[in-house]
């Protein structure tokens, strides 16, 4: 009587292992990582002009000279660093980014007890759209894309702004090369 206890306490522990290894395999597999294209499968190459700056003239407040150039290598960077597509020149390209600024603005976040602003918010937005060379559609309309940064305000308040829009610009381009490429 004693064996045949025994015998069915080893098979209710091996069906037991064999569930719990079921179920881990399972749950690990269900949890990974997959990193697939957006894009269709012709489009394997992409060039990116220079974006053009549409901000209004009414609202320059806190605009970056040269913000258009900044943002067209800081996505030209993030697609190389990507990987999922080559960056080349408008004649072999599969598709074409094309995009433009259309607002840089800044709010206050943080007061201090005299209404003073101690930390801003910066957000750099665009418009952009991503055409099929050949065919002349678009894959890819985004009429409002933005990348943000906060930052404290100093007694060197240009320095400090420049690094705020560096980071607004990386921080753009690297949630525009997600929104292009990766299909979560």
């Amino acid at each position: 009587m004693k064996s045949k206890i025994q015998g069915k306490v080893k098979t209710g522990l091996v069906i037991c292992q064999a569930v719990l290894l079921l179920a881990s395999v399972s749950l690990l597999h269900g949890c990974a990582y997959t990193h697939e294209t957006r894009l269709p499968g012709n489009i394997k190459t992409i060039y990116v002009p220079t974006f053009k700056d549409e901000i209004p003239p009414e609202k320059r407040y806190t605009y970056q000279p040269g913000l258009e150039i900044e943002v067209m290598n800081a996505i030209i960077d993030r697609l190389i660093f990507d990987g999922n597509v080559k960056v080349v020149e408008e004649s072999q390209a599969d598709a074409v980014l094309k995009g433009s600024i259309v607002s840089y603005e800044q709010e206050g976040l943080r007061f201090d007890n005299f209404e003073s602003v101690q930390e801003y918010r910066l957000f750099l937005v665009i418009s952009f759209e991503l055409v099929d060379r050949k065919t002349g559609k678009v894959l890819l309309k985004e009429p409002n894309f933005s990348g943000r940064t906060e930052f404290f305000t100093s007694r060197t308040p240009s320095n400090v702004r420049r690094s705020a829009a560096n980071n607004a610009v990386t921080d753009l381009a690297r949630s525009l090369v997600d929104r292009i490429v990766e299909e979560w």
